[in-house]
């Protein structure tokens, strides 16, 4: 679900509810996907999110499940590993019917898995270091208050970031990532993770080709962001060339 079509106040109370989960859990996990994003971009990811997606050692995926459990989400398995849920329930009056139909399909939602994270229906893996991470805060919308969380080296997110599939959200974050990371540290990451290199490469000529399509979401985006278009397709061709 697109959270980019709704109302502001809605975006910002969904995105508040999923930190108010994430707070339970937040010293037992590394946070990976949009959220982790957000925190080593601070600002300048002016995109938003639904899912929170994160990593953790799997002899401690039992107490963490019992935490949520005990907070009212279920679960059900997923792709990438275990998705914890619970139904959104708008904490604002909403007034438009058409919104709020859409809303009650909302669910919030936390998507946990195993370090190794597996490309769908292939051989190919991107793993993290449960050891190389680093704290940062996300403050929350409504109220005078952030999470510290745990998230990956801004390298290894842009890294993972560029062989996921190619949807709006990864092609705008990793463009965000690019912007502040070490690229050559960024290549190197790829090259340490398996065959990773040969999705990347497989990737990159559709992240260039939809970044510059302006019917594109993430193409807006990165206007709002004042991310030069121009200069980042040169990055995608910089990596790409360097992993061929």
């Amino acid at each position: 679900m697109n959270l980019e079509e709704f109302p502001e106040g809605v975006k910002k109370d969904i995105e508040d509810q999923s930190l108010s989960i994430l707070e339970v859990i937040k010293d037992d996990i590394i946070i990976i996907g949009g959220w982790a994003v957000r925190a080593l971009a601070g600002a300048s990811h002016a995109r938003y999110t639904l899912d929170i997606d994160g990593i953790a050692d799997e002899k401690d995926l039992p107490a963490i499940t019992k935490k949520l459990y005990n907070i009212g989400l279920e679960s059900r398995v997923s792709d990438w590993g275990t998705q914890f849920f619970k139904k959104y329930e708008p904490k604002l009056k909403i007034m438009d019917q058409q919104v709020l139909d859409r809303v009650s399909e909302v669910e919030l939602r936390i998507e946990l898995s195993k370090p190794k994270i597996k490309e769908f229906q292939t051989r190919h893996y991107f793993e993290f270091n449960l050891k190389d991470r680093i704290t940062k805060d996300i403050p929350f919308h409504n109220k005078k208050c952030s999470i510290n969380i745990k998230v990956p080296p801004v390298e290894s997110m842009a890294a993972v970031k560029l062989g996921l599939p190619v949807d709006y959200k990864n092609n705008y974050d990793s463009a965000v990532l690019l912007q502040i990371c070490d690229i050559k540290k960024v290549i190197t990451t790829i090259k340490n993770n398996d065959d990773w290199y040969e999705v990347v490469l497989r990737r990159i000529p559709k992240l260039k080709g939809r970044i510059t399509n302006p019917d594109r979401l993430e193409n807006m985006l990165l206007i709002n962001t004042r991310i030069n278009i121009k200069d980042h397709i040169k990055k995608l061709e910089y990596i790409e060339n360097k992993l061929k």
